[in-house]
């Protein structure tokens, strides 16, 4: 470090440079505040040591000087005095000094005192160069700002941004809650993008996707020969991830029997891969996401308790689309400008009042599914404007599911043209009555009150769609 010391007692301020200069520092010395504040207009020093009686004044006219610098990075002050005093070192520290020590003081004193003023310079010097770095990398990536691609300004958009600048810098981690399609792999990513391991990998598992069979090879990897047809080794998504994230999409679908051994790997730290007696350490945040009920699965048994404490150290929710109508119209065009991308229809612009007819849809499938459906309009309209008339049939659908809850039960037959329209009115009705089911813990009665429907028509659809009991 560079310092100054500031003492009119030249023999002990010789002494004091030479020591550090010993230490592997450079000092220069300064007998008055007038000396002092002359150098410090000079130089850029990392630490000012100075004595609190001085000529022509005191060390906190230093302390004051040092703050008063501007377009400059501040030095640590440490004050030192003969005339100890709570007064003196209370106000030393509310000026901004960072130490204050009373003569006489030992070397050993001293060089510890400095050596932690050194410690926190250099981790302020990396995190600094870090925060430097993660920009540059995130512009050549084109992805400038991690979380411009969460659209909006409202207050659940807003409150969203902010919990992920808060966690993404620290390596706890974090569970993702939210609806089918509402972009907990995109908050996951911006979490990554945003924390010191963006240097490293992002790997993406999807539980819902792996045979119950190869989960354990999937996430640890497996040993050439450790079962039929394992040819050659493999490197499981742990290590693949090491120094960056693995994000566990659909946590809740991770087996009962393989959530013992990620349990292990959060709390060792460490793999094993199938047929080895040798564990590997890993260095890896994870971040889990799903969109089923955790700890009603805990209680039904189907999830470790112990497992869930461990991913929710931080929870961020992600609001579904009907909780952001204040974004709807900002999204919409999001998404069009992506989509033209994609398309090679650049420039596609949607009415206001279009966007008005779409923000009042249920849309289960959240933004998912807005963006199928301005694709389907986009490759359907001509010129570069939405047509109106394709989500037409989007519009009918939605409504015909609501209305098909609190209609009659039928039985009519099914014209093989709309099969596709009626297997999405089922998958919707399906989702809301589950959601009904979920809001009364199970109980029928206050779901139907909840649907607004009979109680006896409830337990006919369930029944229809393959809902499991139908009794209380």
């Amino acid at each position: 470090m560079k310092i100054l010391v500031v003492d009119d007692n030249a023999s002990l301020a010789r002494a004091i440079k030479t020591f550090l200069n010993q230490e592997g520092h450079i000092a220069d010395v300064a007998g008055s505040v007038k000396e002092g504040q002359k150098l410090l207009a000079m130089s850029n020093y990392d630490l000012v040591i100075t004595d609190l009686k001085l000529p022509d004044g005191e060390g906190l006219d230093i302390i004051r000087l040092v703050r008063a610098f501007e377009n400059k990075r501040l030095p640590e002050v440490i004050l030192m005095t003969a005339f100890g005093s709570v007064e003196s070192a209370v106000t030393a520290m509310q000026l901004g000094a960072s130490d204050y020590l009373t003569k006489p003081v030992s070397m050993e004193e001293f060089s510890f005192r400095i050596q932690k003023i050194a410690d926190h310079r250099r981790l302020d010097d990396e995190n600094d160069l870090l925060k430097r770095q993660c920009k540059s990398l995130l512009d050549v990536a084109g992805f400038g700002n991690a979380l411009d691609d969460i659209v909006g300004c409202s207050a659940a958009a807003t409150a969203l941004k902010q919990l992920i600048a808060r966690v993404a810098p620290f390596p706890s981690t974090v569970l993702i809650t939210g609806e089918t399609g509402s972009g907990k792999e995109m908050v996951a990513r911006a979490i990554h993008q945003l924390s010191p391991r963006v240097n490293g990998p992002f790997v993406r598992v999807n539980c819902a996707s792996i045979p119950e069979t190869l989960f354990e090879a999937e996430l640890f990897g497996h040993e050439k020969g450790a079962f039929t047809d394992a040819r050659q080794k493999r490197t499981g998504s742990f290590e693949a991830a090491d120094q960056g994230t693995v994000f566990l999409d659909e946590v809740g679908e991770i087996p009962l029997a393989m959530q013992a051994k990620l349990l292990r790997v959060l709390q060792e730290k460490e793999v094993l891969r199938i047929g080895s007696s040798l564990p590997v350490k890993v260095d890896v945040r994870i971040v889990a996401a799903t969109n089923r009920n955790l700890e009603k699965m805990v209680t039904e048994g189907t999830f470790r308790e112990d497992l869930l404490y461990r991913l929710s150290v931080f929870n961020i929710v992600v609001p579904p689309l009907r909780e952001r109508k204040d974004d709807f119209g900002e999204i919409c065009r999001s998404l069009l400008v992506r989509l033209g991308k994609e398309l090679g229809k650049p420039s596609f612009v949607i009415g206001d009042d279009l966007i008005q007819r779409l923000s009042c849809m249920i849309w289960p499938g959240n933004v998912r599914q807005l963006k199928n459906v301005l694709e389907r309009a986009m490759v359907l309209s001509e010129g570069r404007e939405i047509d109106g008339r394709y989500l037409d049939n989007v519009n009918a659908s939605l409504e015909a599911a609501v209305d098909s809850l609190s209609q009659p039960a039928t039985d009519a037959p099914v014209q093989d043209g709309d099969a596709g329209l009626i297997q999405a009115l089922e998958d919707l009705e399906r989702r809301m009555i589950e959601d009904a089911l979920q809001k009364a813990n199970g109980t029928k009665s206050r779901a139907a009150d909840l649907l607004k429907i009979p109680r006896t028509q409830l337990l006919y659809r369930m029944k229809k769609l393959g809902l499991g009991e139908i009794e209380d």
